[in-house]
């Protein structure tokens, strides 16, 4: 007999899903972003190009060929969309973003589980995925033709499946985790490091027999070898050379590390376009950014004749080399200035990317201000509850280290709020405890002054 306790929760959680999969397609169709901008990236052309045979490719610099300028599963997925629904039409890319609605209703579950993974309770759990569900930045988060929605439901049950594992002891959860870890770390290559570590980390982790360590270690690097290593494998083969998934590294180091460098791909927004954007900061409609001409701007543009002209031509791995001599020669050049940028990118990612028009969006604003405040207080307060957080901590660590030496953009914080927000309801809970707790005694004594 199922307990009617349990049975309320479950279905507290399913109206809380259902609630973020409404708000998340409510956008969706409200904006119509994917008549006129899905922001789908080198998804788009890699996909056309898979529709057409001409396999995983892309075009850059006068250069078309084999391409790792993305990681495969989102391309694939998308190519998909295009099979059903035609190749580049206003309803595949809607399909693309229902994919993505789907997925972040999924993530409000989730943060469930990891809240109460990590040594929540009940409520401060579904607290958490309530803030999911509501939460600006992750019902916007499906409104574009990327993957960031799988990489939030991705690292998030990589913090449920690690600690479930390592207390259960059971193989099957560990080559969960495996397939979960590997499976996110080809969407998005900056959970490889953390992915990796994790294989040397469950080496020397207590409370485990060693046999289990070892175990969980094989599994993992299996796992690794089944779900990164035909990727990686294909890449030598037609970069020849290795690249374990994403050819890009050279390059984003060389956009956060120019003459121009802001910390992201974009360039400095002039006093014009700030004053202009911040006119239109309580409005969700952003046709304002391209009329202030805010939001095209990258660091290609700021290429000088000579550079593009070596550039012009050149396959992939090529140019990375040809953007690694750029990059080492700037930062070797401008230590100070590299090591700023170092500290900008930080902001950035903790905070909001200040070059972004779209960040210039007073809901935008206020859900960072807010989440990072009480993300900031409720990690206090989970180490003097003794939460598991150590992991999740070295996963966004990790990240954030990778974003603050290299590149940051503004959709990079977003996988990480899942997290933040299990300790925001910490911290919201502690609070309403606090302050009830006084009420509550006055009450008492009212009352025993009033029977006396």
């Amino acid at each position: 007999m199922v307990d009617p306790a349990r049975k309320k929760v479950m279905w507290t959680l399913i109206a809380l899903c259902a609630l973020g999969l409404a708000l998340r397609l409510g956008v969706i169709f409200k904006t119509q972003s994917y008549r006129f901008n899905p922001g789908a990236m080198e998804h788009d052309s890699i996909a056309r190009g898979l529709l057409h045979g001409q396999g995983f490719s892309f075009g850059d610099f006068g250069y078309y060929g084999p391409s790792s300028v993305q990681s495969p599963p989102y391309p694939v997925l998308l190519a998909g969309f295009f099979t059903i629904f035609g190749e580049a039409t206003p309803a595949a890319y809607a399909a693309a973003m229902v994919f993505n609605a789907l997925v972040g209703g999924l993530a409000v579950w989730l943060t469930y589980l990891m809240a109460r993974t990590i040594g929540a309770t009940v409520g401060v759990g579904l607290l958490a995925a309530a803030a999911c569900a509501i939460w600006p930045t992750q019902v916007y988060a499906s409104n574009f033709v990327q993957a960031i929605d799988l990489i939030i439901a991705a690292q998030t049950a990589m913090v449920v499946l690690f600690y479930r594992a390592i207390r259960s002891g059971s193989a099957w959860t560990w080559a969960g985790f495996g397939l979960v870890a590997t499976g996110a770390a080809l969407t998005e290559p900056v959970l490889l490091p953390i992915s990796a570590f994790t294989g040397i980390l469950i080496l020397f982790w207590g409370g485990l027999a060693m046999r289990l360590r070892i175990r969980n270690a094989a599994i993992l690097l299996a796992t690794a070898l089944v779900v990164i290593g035909p990727w990686t494998v294909r890449n030598r083969m037609v970069h020849g050379a290795w690249v374990p998934i994403k050819s890009t590294f050279w390059v984003n180091v060389w956009k956060g590390a120019n003459d121009y460098a802001t910390g992201t791909d974009r360039l400095k927004i002039t006093p014009d376009q700030k004053k202009a954007l911040e006119e239109q900061l309580l409005t969700a409609d952003d046709r304002h950014m391209r009329q202030a001409g805010a939001d095209e701007a990258r660091q290609y543009d700021m290429l000088t004749r000579e550079q593009r002209s070596r550039l012009q031509g050149q396959n992939e791995i090529a140019r990375e080399k040809i953007f690694q001599e750029f990059a080492t020669g700037w930062i070797s050049s401008h230590p100070a200035g590299y090591a700023k940028l170092c500290l900008i990118r930080l902001g950035k990612t903790l905070w909001i990317d200040w070059d972004n028009p779209k960040s210039y969006n007073a809901a935008y604003v206020a859900s960072r201000a807010l989440i990072v405040a009480l993300s900031a207080i409720g990690l206090v307060l989970a180490f003097r509850a003794r939460w598991s957080i150590l992991y999740p901590l070295l996963l966004i660590g990790s990240c954030v280290l990778t974003y603050t030496l290299t590149l940051t953009a503004a959709r990079f914080s977003i996988p990480f709020e899942p997290f933040q927000l299990c300790l925001a309801a910490l911290t919201v809970k502690t609070l309403f405890v606090a302050i009830r707790r006084p009420a509550a005694c006055a009450a008492g004594v009212v009352s025993s002054g009033q029977g006396a």
